[in-house]
């Protein structure tokens, strides 16, 4: 799977969290469920707020160790890059199902097979096949606070050119004040 693929969905999980409804069945044809799961959430507090990255593992089985580094090296500036987002009073009070009801909408190559959410944290699966042979799934996890986000997200694919590989991404969002004008 191309990692160019992961990355729309890293950002918008930048600031999805869980819900109280607990599992939701078929959630790729159900994000009416989805959003109902995370109804009761705790909303996000209007602000500004800040995600960093830390890539945790990244392995490519089979690629020579120091095109391995070079990707690791890239990917790791890439995530740790803090990043900034405002979130209105509208957006707040949309909450986080707003955020992460579409979560996969925009990536026609992936489909949400489960999702289960509970108070304070929730649990993902997708599978992607892009039809070129870019396979894999990703699932994500994480915790939730009106004020933060802690998630981690996993990746396991095949890409025709790479061959497999694993990786694994933690993203921190907190709130750290006001939006600016």
């Amino acid at each position: 799977m191309r990692l160019i693929h992961t990355l729309p969905l890293i950002a918008g999980l930048a600031l999805a969290a869980c819900g109280d409804s607990g599992t939701v069945e078929d959630p790729a044809n159900n994000p009416e469920g989805v959003a109902n799961a995370m109804a009761n959430l705790p909303k996000p507090e209007a602000g500004e707020y800040q995600t960093t990255g830390e890539l945790v593992e990244f392995e490519v089985p089979g690629m020579a160790e120091d095109e391995i580094e070079m990707a690791r090296t890239f990917m790791a500036a890439m995530f740790t890059e803090p990043q900034s987002q405002c979130i209105t009073a509208e957006q707040a009070e949309e909450g986080y199902e707003g955020m992460i009801g579409d979560m996969g909408q925009d990536n026609e190559a992936c489909e949400m097979t489960a999702f289960n959410a509970t108070s304070d944290g929730f649990n993902a699966t997708m599978n992607c096949d892009d039809g070129q042979g870019n396979v894999g799934s990703m699932t994500y996890e994480g915790e939730v606070t009106s004020t933060s986000m802690d998630a981690t997200m996993t990746v396991d694919g095949n890409d025709p050119n790479m061959g497999s590989m694993r990786m694994v991404v933690r993203m921190q969002t907190e709130r750290v004040g006001e939006c600016a004008a």
